[in-house]
């Protein structure tokens, strides 16, 4: 190929992508305010898939090892703990194959390191209990299945972003203060498996405008990871191989909704972005849900 042609190829992709990037939007549908007392610092959410319209969700630090359950108006459901885990620091939660057992598991990610010096981190995995039935069902203990102890290639890392694709594949996502974050990604099939470094992805990182990444998911398909942080949406097409390729700019698209320090991210049967943030100095948490239009593209 000639230079000049290779030139104009690589324009042309440049601004078909940047046009697809305008071409989608974000748009509020509503939001909520969480009702649970002592839920004062959500900082993950995982839809249900098995109890249609029943949120999983936690506290960030400082908590005891529960798992609290809401629903898209906002409505205290209950809590259950969790037998055998610690929570020094948990950050994300997400929903996917057991891999090691049959049906669906929560996967808590017990991740956070602020100050980055934890040797290890772990992931709590169990079998997706029944939800509690009442904001007085609080005693339940739901038993794990296994735990995921994680260790970084090259050393400790603040991570606040866990999420697993169909396949079993789980990635994390790090929160710098500066500089690119960086993707992980681990078997859920072994419960001591090697961390692979992804490399950097391309997004605009920085503590005075909110540019921090605290939560993602993976879309039904398996096709692509959505990354949020405290005032955007990043999106990254999954390859064969498992590598992350930007959908977006490095700015990604702004959120529609005002969160005092928004956190976690999932998807809703329906495609639905949801959204859950901390109470922050506004003294309440909130839950948003969002479209995006168009969606994201299905298939290889």
């Amino acid at each position: 190929m000639r230079p000049a042609t290779a030139v104009r190829t690589l324009l042309l992709s440049l601004l078909a992508a940047t046009s697809r990037a305008r071409a989608q939007t974000l748009t509020l549908l509503d939001t909520a305010v969480l009702a649970a007392p002592r839920l004062v610092e959500a900082s993950g959410i995982a839809v249900s898939r098995s109890y249609p319209g029943i949120y999983w969700t936690h506290n960030d630090s400082g908590d005891d090892p529960l798992l609290y359950t809401t629903d898209s108006s906002g409505a205290d459901l209950g809590r259950v703990r969790v037998a055998g885990a610690s929570a020094i620091d948990w950050e994300d939660i997400a929903l996917g194959p057991c891999v090691i057992a049959p049906g669906h598991c929560l996967y808590v990610g017990d991740t956070g390191d602020n100050r980055a010096r934890r040797r290890s981190a772990t992931i709590y995995r169990l079998h997706e209990p029944s939800p509690p039935r009442g904001a007085a069902d609080t005693v339940r203990t739901v038993p794990l299945l296994d735990s995921i102890v994680i260790r970084y290639p090259d050393g400790p890392h603040d991570v606040e972003t866990i999420a697993i694709t169909p396949g079993g594949t789980i990635y994390l996502v790090s929160k710098p203060r500066s500089g690119e974050p960086h993707a992980f990604a681990i078997d859920a099939s072994r419960s001591a498996s090697p961390v692979v470094d992804l490399g950097p992805l391309a997004i605009e990182t920085g503590v005075v405008r909110g540019r921090m990444v605290t939560g993602g998911t993976v879309t039904a398909d398996g096709r692509w990871l959505l990354v949020r942080t405290y005032i955007g949406l990043h999106a990254f097409r999954i390859e064969t191989d498992g590598r992350l390729t930007a959908a977006w700019s490095r700015e990604g698209l702004p959120l529609p909704v005002v969160e005092a320090q928004g956190e976690g991210i999932d998807l809703d049967a329906q495609g639905r972005i949801v959204l859950i943030s901390e109470r922050g100095q506004f003294d309440h948490a909130i839950l948003s849900r969002l479209t995006l239009t168009p969606p994201l593209a299905a298939g290889p």
